[in-house]
């Protein structure tokens, strides 16, 4: 079988076929841009030190809602992963941040870190599994449990708060 090319095409790339790619990329970037926080986030997750994580997956993420206005309504999502399921009510709090409620399954105290991109805020938690963390900041946040007994940190992955 014969394949025949099209005229010029082992020639360079000229001024026409580079007004055409550009012309196409603009295309492109109109049709689907790229998410403006794209690149913090991908520098937010891959920053972490501990290499040996069990990274969970989200199982299920919704809005509160109830009584409270739209400002006060929180978020509820679950992460799971083989070993550990951590459920995280989201609230908001007077000044603009962020009260984080867990729960662990099964329940047990373990390290609790979150981190933001201002820095990590860390609490541990109790024997039921239960832990608190107020005053965080919006934007990329990463729940890490460092499991007590076990040398494999559980991490959630990067979410935007």
């Amino acid at each position: 079988m014969t394949t025949v090319e099209p005229p010029g095409a082992n020639e360079p790339l000229d001024e026409l076929d580079f007004r055409l790619l550009t012309g196409l990329r603009e295309l492109w970037e109109d049709a689907d841009p790229m998410p403006a926080t794209l690149v913090e986030q991908i520098r937010f997750a891959i920053q972490l030190e501990d290499v040996d994580l069990e990274v969970m997956r989200i199982r299920e993420q919704e809005g509160l809602a109830g009584a409270r206005s739209a400002a006060e309504q929180g978020r509820l999502i679950t992460f799971d992963s083989e070993s550990l399921t951590i459920m995280v009510n989201v609230s908001p709090e007077p000044g603009g941040t962020i009260r984080l409620d867990g729960w662990l399954t099964p329940p047990a105290e373990h390290p609790i870190e979150v981190r933001t991109a201002t820095g990590p805020l860390t609490t541990t938690s109790d024997a039921e599994g239960r832990f608190a963390v107020s005053g965080v900041p919006h934007g990329m946040v990463q729940v890490l449990v460092r499991t007590l007994g076990r040398s494999r940190t559980v991490s959630t992955p990067a979410v935007e708060l």
